[in-house]
């Protein structure tokens, strides 16, 4: 019964067909669209796991509410985060990304001796990504919560083996170790300035540990920052994108 109940949705929505005898299948070359890691799916998927701390999210609308809620209230929150965020950009990073930096990033990581920031770096799909292109740099991933650094440590080379160019650490974008001052060359950010309670901070820190010539480059989402100009340039994609934000901001 729920199997027919679901094919009925999935016929009405354009992604299965249906014909008058009520009979479904799927054409072959749409069979891929439902099993790659595509934005869509993540978003859909993601949607159960966002309202879980539906009852505390209503608290915090009441005047004497809480001010926000935790991510560890939502129990895979940096699991879809970190889809979400491979849905965006694994295929871009190498080919798009890095070249548009400009400054001879690209070169510099091939020759080896760089030092790569990756802050917010959640599960480490990124750095691990950068670290296997680029094995003469060394990578180090930045990332407040525990769950995504325990998912991110577990991370191996393509061939199953240890990276020994890549390093996690959990630690608060906003006070970094004293040590790093002047200390990386290239510091990247992937969606995750704007998650922050304090991004202000975070871009102060990064001031400090970048070297003197050293480069940031910052990947964000498409958002003015004005929802009256969000409306206008995303129509109703800003509706997403904020109600999403309301879901989880911290």
């Amino acid at each position: 019964m729920y199997i027919r109940e679901w094919c009925n949705c999935m016929a009405c929505g354009g992604i299965i067909e249906v014909n008058e005898k009520e009979q479904f299948w799927i054409h072959v070359e749409n069979v891929k669209d439902l099993l790659t890691n595509s934005l869509a799916l993540v978003m859909i998927g993601s949607t159960p796991t966002l309202l879980e701390p539906f009852e505390k999210l209503i608290e915090c609308f009441k005047k004497d509410g809480p001010y926000g809620l935790d991510y560890s209230e939502i129990s895979k929150f940096q699991y879809f985060m970190g889809k979400m965020s491979q849905a965006l950009h694994e295929k871009h990073v190498i080919t798009d990304m890095l070249p548009d930096i400009g400054h001879g990033v690209v070169e510099k990581l091939e020759t080896g001796g760089m030092r790569v920031l990756d802050v917010g770096c959640g599960g480490g799909s990124h750095s691990s990504l950068l670290a296997e292109q680029y094995p003469k740099a060394h990578f180090v991933g930045l990332e407040i919560g525990e769950d995504a650094i325990r998912q991110a440590k577990q991370r191996k080379t393509k061939s199953g083996a240890a990276f020994n160019n890549l390093e996690f650490i959990q630690c608060d974008a906003g006070k970094m170790p004293e040590i790093w001052t002047d200390s990386f060359d290239l510091v990247l950010i992937f969606d995750a300035c704007h998650d922050q309670c304090r991004p202000d901070l975070c871009i102060r820190e990064i001031q400090r540990v970048l070297k003197i010539f050293g480069v940031f480059a910052i990947l964000e989402i498409n958002s003015s920052g004005n929802v009256h100009n969000d409306r206008a340039n995303m129509g109703s994609m800003a509706a997403l994108l904020h109600g999403r934000s309301m879901l989880f901001f911290p």
